[in-house]
């Protein structure tokens, strides 16, 4: 199997000392709660749902390959026809097994579309059936050698199907998994309770006797409830922070490289955005550099949609447009003088109340501003007004991010017939390339096409980031053990191997 990926690890002394332990709590913080920990909705929240369910699969950040979990192994010859193969004598918490039947039922239920289950999207064009209690025959309509990235999120997790089935219209906050924990108790928007689950097949594990995941919305309450001891481990997504914390010492922090970034998105159907002179303008006054300065100290410049250290980035086959404001005024007049108009009105959808990212939206507007006859007005929304609205594409500019561990996510925003193309962007030789990366099982071909892809991306410009983003995990030093995952919000791990130097 070949698929694109990440990189990721730790600084800072990080990894296990000595025989790992066993007892003990853990407590972890997260910026934000979960809606449901129905398993059909767990590609939304990897943090809560993995302790209960497990991955089928998880994707080791360093050795950069695929590791059976759940499931014993995942292979294909062709990309088409594949076997899945879970381990033997696994068993859902609740004591009924872990089987063929029990995976099937999980994907037919995300697959139905009455479950409206966010994952429902990885499911197009694959079809499933039981070949024996521990095999399921996969067969996917198209080859597609990065198959395996839905397996460690996405369908990754499977849920009892008797507990599902008792469960009814409760389903979302009564999980029953075979995974290393067990939930204890939820208090929505405050914390989640686990302790060990003593029938997890992996021997000896987990180390933990508990888990406790805490919601802090704030990154500096979070910095500071990991500095008071109130808890151990701290997601972020801010270098500054890392930085920071590295520098006190105590601290062991973990980072996982994310494709993508945070930036401006255009709606191309949009009859003003589908200009592609108006766009050119626009990125033509677009400054990245003083974002990060302002907002994002230490973050690099981004001049190209991948980050400089990837292996997917040919800078030959293009990048984003450099700041210009005598060109973007240029494009523009000729954007004015084209259409017949005097000036033109242009807005942006972006997020209330997160101080940052205000503070983001109010630079671009300045940015713009520079642009003689452009008037670009901020629309500040909550942020599930605003996913909702990119959702309905309605917008014609909005702030998005494309953040993921996996290229595969690629297909699903910027393809054509993508489910994840808010933009409407449509490329022919970027589908091609896209199509190729799924094709071809020769790394060469697909580092060749990832190039292409990125170059296209940047010089058409359906997008404009001004961060490439590293998700992080700060712990403090009596953490070990941590395995890295990287997901869609960030890192993440898996809490079975974490154990405790107290």
């Amino acid at each position: 199997m070949l698929a694109g990926c990440g990189g990721g690890g730790s600084d800072g002394g990080g990894g296990a000392a000595g025989e790992p332990q066993k007892g003990g709590t853990l407590t972890y913080a997260v910026n934000v709660e979960t809606v449901s920990l129905d398993p059909a909705f767990c590609t939304l929240s990897f943090d809560r749902c993995a302790p209960i369910y497990g991955t089928l699969m998880r994707y080791d950040v360093d050795k950069q390959q695929f590791v059976g979990q759940m499931a014993e192994s995942f292979e294909s010859t062709d990309g088409k026809s594949w076997t899945l193969k879970l381990r033997e004598g696994v068993e859902f918490s609740d004591g009924t097994p872990f089987d063929a039947e029990a995976v099937v039922y999980n994907w037919d239920r995300i697959k139905d579309p009455k479950t409206l289950a966010p994952s429902a999207r990885y499911t197009e064009g694959l079809s499933w059936k039981v070949v024996d209690p521990l095999t399921v025959a996969v067969t996917s309509a198209e080859p597609n050698f990065q198959l395996p990235w839905a397996l460690t999120q996405g369908l990754s997790t499977i849920g009892s199907p008797k507990a599902i089935e008792a469960a009814g219209e409760d389903v979302s906050s009564s999980p029953v998994g075979a995974g290393p924990f067990v939930l204890d108790k939820w208090t929505r928007n405050s914390q989640a309770e686990y302790s060990r689950n003593d029938s997890y097949f992996e021997e000896g594990l987990p180390y933990l006797d508990k888990l406790v995941i805490k919601v802090i919305g704030a990154d500096d309450q979070r910095l500071n409830a990991l500095r008071s001891g109130e808890i151990d481990v701290d997601w972020s997504l801010l270098t500054k922070d890392a930085k920071a914390i590295e520098s006190e010492g105590g601290y062991d922090i973990y980072r996982v490289p994310l494709n993508g970034g945070t930036g401006l998105q255009f709606n191309l159907k949009d009859p003003v955005m589908a200009d592609e002179g108006l766009r050119q303008a626009m990125l033509s006054a677009f400054d990245s550099a003083q974002i990060n300065n302002a907002v994002y100290p230490g973050d690099e410049p981004v001049d190209a949609f991948l980050r400089p250290d990837s292996p997917y980035r040919d800078d030959e086959l293009g990048m984003f447009p450099e700041k210009d404001l005598d060109e973007a005024q240029r494009l523009f007049d000729d954007y004015l003088e084209r259409t017949g108009k005097t000036s033109e009105t242009v807005t942006f959808v972006c997020y209330a109340g997160i101080p940052a990212l205000e503070q983001v939206a109010q630079l671009i507007q300045s940015q713009m501003s520079k642009i003689e006859g452009l008037d670009f007005k901020l629309e500040p929304v909550d942020g599930a007004t605003l996913s909702q609205r990119s959702t309905a594409r309605d917008f014609q500019t909005i702030m998005g991010a494309t953040l993921s561990q996996d290229m595969d996510r690629l297909y699903a925003v910027f393809h054509t017939d993508g489910p994840l193309n808010v933009m409407s962007y449509s490329n022919p030789t970027v589908d091609a390339a896209l199509e190729t990366t799924r094709r071809s099982n020769e790394p060469g071909e697909v580092e060749k096409a990832y190039q292409t892809v990125n170059g296209e991306l940047s010089k058409d410009g359906p997008l404009r980031n001004w961060r490439y983003q590293t998700g992080h995990l700060f712990a403090n030093d009596m953490v070990q053990g941590i395995v890295l995952a990287g997901t869609s919000s960030g890192a993440s791990a898996y809490w079975q191997y974490a154990w405790l130097n107290e």
